[in-house]
């Protein structure tokens, strides 16, 4: 699989960068957009990139977080995938008390109502080779934490239950934000294809307020179900990144750039 990064928070002179995540995949020749980030860097990117915005026909939205689906709005894809509740409200709580909106933007919506949607509603196989976890269950002893809410109230309490992630055959796993937690992803991978050995890790991981325990438990499994490569983006913590790699020796860690490709 061949992946180009196209947004995500480090700074590159030519590309713009912004809190929020979007790749663009490419298996055996099929290219799908993975989640489009958060609005202002998708667009200028895939120019900059030398990518026509209209040569995106295929989008996957992990989960509906506005830094994962703003910038649908700069586009007009043939067919979305995602699970069901993809623009349902979302809110997040920060340890200072200020409660951020998260739900997809109204422009995003628009444009998600004008095409041709896939909903994913389980593990299941979009193109050959190509799967679509659906809703991830949370069946480890995982800690995956954060303050999301349904609700600007923050009454309601929201484990984004319409994440998903993407696995290919092949055995490279591609994670949105992996609120679920990573371990509960792969363990999910791991029991609906246990014939594929998942090597390597592209995405974010959601560990940046993760403690000691969660990265010491998530370095174990890695090492135990030998995993060889890790691209660790966007919401994954420079300190997590930075324990991870001298948990790992053996594992290899890819720095992928705005407006890079990386065959994985």
């Amino acid at each position: 699989m061949k992946i180009t990064l196209l947004a995500d928070h480090k700074e590159t002179p030519e590309f713009r960068a912004e809190f929020g995540l979007a790749m663009l995949l490419n298996y055996r020749n099929r290219p799908y957009l993975f989640d489009t980030g958060a609005g202002a860097a998708l667009l200028p990117n895939l120019r900059q990139a030398g990518i026509a915005p209209d040569s995106i026909q295929k989008v996957i939205l992990s989960h509906g977080h506005s830094d994962h689906t703003g910038g649908l709005k700069d586009l007009s894809p043939r067919e979305i995938y995602a699970c069901r509740g993809i623009a349902m409200p979302h809110y997040s709580r920060h340890d200072d008390g200020k409660v951020h909106c998260l739900t997809m933007p109204d422009a995003a919506k628009k444009v998600l109502a004008q095409t041709l949607f896939h909903p994913v509603s389980a593990f299941q196989e979009i193109a050959r080779g190509v799967f679509l976890t659906g809703p991830i269950p949370r069946d480890t002893a995982e800690d995956c934490g954060g303050n999301f809410f349904h609700d600007n109230a923050c009454k309601i309490k929201d484990e984004i239950p319409e994440e998903t992630a993407l696995l290919t055959a092949g055995g490279v796993l591609v994670t949105g934000c992996c609120h679920a937690g990573i371990l509960n992803t792969l363990f999910f991978c791991q029991k609906i294809h246990p014939e594929i050995k998942i090597h390597t890790v592209v995405g974010g991981l959601h560990l940046r307020r993760a403690d000691a325990a969660r990265l010491a438990l998530t370095a174990a499994y890695f090492k135990r179900i030998g995993l060889r490569r890790l691209a660790l983006l966007h919401c994954t913590g420079e300190t997590a990144v930075a324990y991870l790699k001298n948990a790992l020796p053996d594992c290899r860690f890819d720095e992928l750039h705005l407006g890079e490709t990386k065959d994985f």
